[in-house]
Order: C-alpha cells, then sequence, then structure tokens
C-alpha cells in the first residue's frame, strides 16, 4: 500500500560521490490536508502504469509515470470513470544521493487505491509530486455504497472516505512479531476523519493476537478518551433517486 507514516529511505548508487538535495513540497499533516489541496479524490483500480521520462516539476528533475485507473468512487470534484494522472519517482543519475523523508508514490497495477489529484494544463497529476499521498484500499468498495460523493456534505464524504480506511486495515493479516505492521498505519487518517466516531474501529483492534498492534489500537483510544471526544453526530441515509 501507500504508506500514511512518514519513513525514512536511504537511496544509495554504486557510483562515486554522493548529493543531498533539499526537495520543494511538504507533506500533508493529514488526510483533510490531502483533501484541501486536491481538485479530485478518487478510488479506482490501477490498469497499468508506464514511464514518461524525465520532467521537471518545481525546478526538480523527477521521473514522470503515466497510471490508467478505472474509477469505482468519487469523493470531491468531477473526472471520467476511466482517468489517467501522472506521478512521479526520483530521476536517478549516476550520482548516489541521499534521501530522508516522507514515502514516494508507488501505483502498482491491478491495486486499487484512494487518490488525490489536481488539474493542469497537461491533465490530471498527483496533487503533490513524488511523495505517497495515495492509500491503498480494499480490492473492490464496501457493498451497497454511495458511488458519488461529490455533493454530499462533508460529514457524509467523512464517514464513506473512513468505511474505506477501516475495511482495508482489517483485512491486513496480523503483523510479526515486534512491530505493529500495516494496519496501524491506516489508524491516524481515520482519526483525522471520524475523531471520537472512530473508538469502535479502535476496539476492534484489542482483539489482534499481536501485542504491538493492541498497544497501538489503546493508543489512539486513550487519546480519544483523554480528549473527552465523543460521537454525537447523525448522518442521515443518501436519496438515491
Amino acid at each position: 500500500m501507500g504508506h500514511i507514516a512518514a519513513t525514512a529511505f536511504l537511496l544509495a548508487m554504486l557510483f562515486s560521490g554522493q548529493t543531498s538535495t533539499p526537495l520543494p513540497w511538504t507533506f500533508p499533516s493529514d488526510v483533510r490536508e490531502r483533501m484541501r489541496v486536491s481538485d479530485l479524490v478518487v478510488s479506482g483500480t490501477v490498469e497499468d502504469t508506464s514511464a514518461l521520462g524525465v520532467q521537471i516539476v518545481d525546478h526538480t528533475e523527477l521521473t514522470g509515470n503515466l497510471a490508467r485507473v478505472r474509477v469505482d468512487r468519487v469523493f470531491q470534484g468531477q473526472g471520467p470513470e476511466d482517468l489517467q494522472f501522472t506521478w512521479f519517482t526520483f530521476h536517478v543519475t549516476g550520482i548516489g544521493f541521499l534521501y530522508a523523508g516522507p514515502p514516494n508514490a508507488d501505483f502498482r497495477p491491478n491495486k486499487r487505491y484512494l487518490i488525490f489529484l489536481k488539474k493542469n494544463i497537461s491533465g490530471w497529476v498527483v496533487a503533490i509530486p513524488l511523495y505517497a499521498l495515495e492509500v491503498e484500499l480494499a480490492p473492490t468498495p464496501p457493498p451497497n455504497v454511495l458511488r458519488d460523493l461529490s455533493e454530499v456534505p462533508p460529514e457524509q464524504r467523512n464517514k464513506a472516505l473512513a468505511e474505506e480506511l477501516e475495511t482495508a486495515a482489517l483485512l491486513v493479516p496480523a503483523p510479526q512479531p515486534g512491530v505493529t505492521g500495516e494496519a496501524a498505519t491506516y489508524f491516524p487518517a481515520v482519526f483525522d476523519l471520524l475523531g471520537g466516531c472512530a473508538e469502535p474501529f479502535y476496539r476492534r483492534f484489542l482483539f489482534s493476537p499481536s501485542p504491538e498492534l493492541r498497544g497501538a489500537a489503546l493508543n489512539w483510544l486513550s487519546l480519544i478518551l483523554s480528549r473527552r471526544m465523543t460521537c454525537q453526530r447523525v448522518i442521515a441515509p443518501p436519496i438515491i433517486h
């Protein structure tokens, strides 16, 4: 999946010399910020990807890639059911370099993602270059869901987004001993979207065989408790004509 938590990477080539170049982008602080910087937010399955070659983005050399995706849900904005967009990876030269920062975008065919896009003169492009804003989802949407949420109230949209993330997290196998695993990477975004209403989601992980994953879930429950957050909202079901 496209990791939500920031991770440190080391990229080093087997050539002489090594450089470190600052990047001009700031990783969004939470999933709501990802929404704010995006013109289009969809979920869909990547059908294929292909390399576009070197691209200059904000005075930085990157490798451009084209992804074709079959959209199954729209959370924000308007776009086609079958769209293509540009995403980026490092442009690696003969000189090695060090990188410490957020994880990088990595769209893989036959995987379903939550995707954050902007529109420019050449078409759709990831909302922020290089960084992995995307989130891997379950292979199919939850059953009987509203497909187009672009016009619904924000609370209803956030609930639908959180349901997608919760479904994906619950499908992740139990982690190896000593680590919290991939399921925990969904925990911050669910909290961002639901606040106190995320409590039942975290409680489901209190029964995990992994003590590390149980501990991570307990930390989020403790945060909800310490802030005295409750779930008081009532969202009316959508009217489908």
